[in-house]
């Protein structure tokens, strides 16, 4: 499929819960002579809940404050190159948040001799409503993996639950969000992906989702390995995108879930693994009320502590979000 001017105004958002492949699918697409993919934004989910205390955007000192604010969160430090100040600035021709957003990334991205950008940012998907609202020509790609997977891959990160109880729970409550979004735009505005399936043919699996964005195919998208533009991820992570696509990477859960994990698991997301084509392993799973209990109280607290107390960066990003809302609460 040709690509047309008219692509450039259609922003392309790719969600996937925690570890579900949506680093190696930005990579893949921000590959793309035409597309840039940005490191991780959180302009959402940190912006959203605040974005009543900056005021009017079409205030200049409203709408630079909100910027240098962006610019200050953990996560924007991490874009390499950083974007400009002044330059977004310019950019900005819609006085909304959405407008914001759009200058930021379009930015960046026409200083990377690009003309159509791209946003990942897991949690974004809890805010599909706004993003919509803003970009009512934006392509959604959701990316899906096989929960006890991405959940054996989370709960080794440095954030996020650490007991597959919950990692299971946060599974569904994503997929469930994922449910209202289909409920609510066509098959033009949203394409969906299995990891597994990407793993196993990424040319044509790439060249689907040219199709859907309507972009060419490049076989640039495969080479994604050879982007020396740093990534700011976990060294595992990193080390899988740094190396051609690798197609055994699938069913690690077979071999590093003991057999409770996956009764716990399954008992809580053995339907929505069924309904996305992933087999079961284990047959009625339950858990009792107790075991709950002893999860909750006993279990899982100390394992999230101590995920906690090592999450150093994770601290430094707390900090700048809570100084930037301070002083956004307290000039009221």
């Amino acid at each position: 499929m040709s690509s047309s001017k008219s692509n450039h105004s259609e922003p392309i958002f790719i969600f996937g819960s925690a570890r579900s492949g949506t680093s190696l699918l930005s990579r893949i697409i921000n590959s793309h002579p035409k597309i840039s993919v940005p490191f991780e934004s959180h302009l959402y989910d940190t912006f959203i809940p605040w974005i009543k205390y900056y005021g009017d955007l079409a205030i200049d000192k409203n709408r630079e404050q909100l910027i240098d604010d962006i610019l200050n969160t953990e996560c924007m430090r991490d874009w390499s190159p950083k974007p400009d100040r002044d330059r977004i600035l310019s950019e900005i021709s819609d006085y909304t948040f959405g407008g914001v957003v759009d200058g930021l990334i379009r930015s960046w991205t026409l200083d990377q001799g690009k003309q159509r950008w791209g946003e990942k940012t897991p949690w974004h998907a809890y805010f599909w409503r706004d993003i919509i609202s803003d970009f009512p020509n934006c392509k959604i790609i959701h990316i899906v993996r096989d929960g006890r997977d991405s959940s054996l891959s989370w709960k080794n990160a440095r954030f996020g639950p650490k007991h597959y109880y919950y990692l299971a729970k946060k599974w569904v409550q994503y997929l469930q969000t994922i449910d209202e979004l289909k409920a609510e735009v066509d098959s033009d505005s949203f394409f969906e992906i299995r990891y597994e399936d990407l793993l196993l043919d990424p040319a044509q699996k790439s060249q689907e989702i040219c199709d859907f964005i309507g972009e060419e195919f490049s076989e640039r998208m495969l080479d994604f390995h050879t982007n020396s533009n740093p990534y700011p991820t976990d060294k595992a992570n990193l080390k899988n995108l740094s190396q051609p696509i690798i197609s055994s990477n699938s069913n690690k859960w077979k071999s590093h879930l003991s057999p409770r994990d996956l009764r716990v698991f399954e008992a809580i997301a053995g339907n929505y693994l069924e309904s996305y084509g992933y087999e079961r392993a284990v047959s009625n799973p339950t858990i009792s009320p107790s075991e709950k209990l002893f999860i909750k109280y006993l279990e899982h607290p100390p394992r999230k502590i101590l995920s906690m107390i090592k999450n150093r960066k994770g601290h430094i990003d707390g900090l700048r979000r809570l100084a930037i809302y301070l002083r956004l609460v307290t000039k009221l």
